[in-house]
């Protein structure tokens, strides 16, 4: 008998975290006169929610203002809320909610919104987070090669990246591999690409797009790849003899500058794949061939 009690006791205690009732977020539309709305999806310790049991609600001083459930678009394969938020004033300070229908808890959004009428936020690109704790707003590339080919220099500048290869290889389909910010994605337009897993023409330059893990930031990256690798070699100073720059390059008659302190030192052209800058004091060095530009230091050794 008492067995039989404590398996009719864990039944209703199962029974009544898998039924749990949701939070009973509803608003009186008739009160207010005035909206702004959402396209969002909601996130609970890293995990996207995808029931239509999930949902979000918005609260201005305790008072719920709207609430959505998720809904899937099957043409962008992406779960979504639609938010509509009611007030009478502009300027109120809005507080987020989301219901964990799976763990059946509610989780408070740290990040607060200020109503605006008419004001809309997100689409189903660039939607908005809904999240607790709040993701990451990072969109950088941290690291672009591609599999299967080795570049020789690779210079970044601000939101471009240029890699060079050698001389006669085929980039017409090349497969990049990439390292982004935390739970970035990288784009082209609007489609998603996987590093290690893609197939791209770098004829022309590649504009990409990093959309940020919350999907606030959506920042613009150009990727160049030219033909023609470059490799540099030096050696140091010694007291019976100056420092020497070897520059190597595919492609002859190019020309290679050296300067010091921004000031030109001299110009040298390649020739049967290379060129020697020799008799060099110790100090640091810039070399300039065909837009690639390497710094070496010279040191004095003893």
């Amino acid at each position: 008998m008492r067995n039989y009690k404590h398996i009719i006791l864990l039944f209703f205690i199962i029974s009544s975290s898998v039924f749990a009732q949701s939070p009973d977020w509803s608003v009186n539309e008739n009160k207010f006169q005035y909206t702004m709305s959402f396209e969002g999806f909601l996130t609970v310790d890293g995990k996207n929610l995808t029931s239509t049991n999930d949902k979000v609600a918005a609260f201005v001083n305790g008072e719920c203002r709207g609430s959505a459930n998720v809904l899937y678009v099957a043409s962008e394969k992406k779960y979504v809320v639609y938010l509509t938020v009611f007030s009478n004033t502009d300027g109120e300070i809005i507080n987020f909610k989301i219901y964990d229908s799976a763990n059946n808890v509610i989780k408070e959004v740290a990040k607060t919104k200020v109503f605006e009428n008419n004001k809309h936020y997100g689409d189903l690109f660039q939607s908005y987070s809904f999240a607790s704790p709040s993701l990451k707003s990072d969109a950088e590339i941290i690291d672009f090669s591609f599999k299967d080919l080795k570049t020789a220099t690779k210079i970044v500048d601000g939101s471009q990246i240029t890699l060079y290869v050698a001389k006669g290889t085929n980039v017409s389909a090349l497969n990049a591999l990439f390292e982004l910010s935390a739970g970035a994605g990288l784009f082209i337009g609007t489609a998603n690409k996987i590093s290690g897993s893609n197939t791209i023409d770098f004829n022309s330059p590649v504009q990409f797009q990093v959309l940020s893990e919350d999907q606030s930031v959506l920042k613009q990256w150009t990727v160049i790849v030219k033909l023609g690798s470059a490799l540099f070699y030096k050696k140091d100073a010694v007291c019976y003899a100056g420092g020497v720059v070897k520059v190597l390059y595919d492609e002859n008659d190019t020309l290679a500058t050296l300067t010091k302190g921004g000031v030109k030192i001299t110009a040298q052209t390649i020739q049967n794949g290379e060129t020697v800058f020799n008799n060099l004091e110790a100090g640091k060095y810039n070399v300039s061939i065909g837009g690639i530009n390497k710094e070496i230091v010279i040191n004095q050794k003893q």
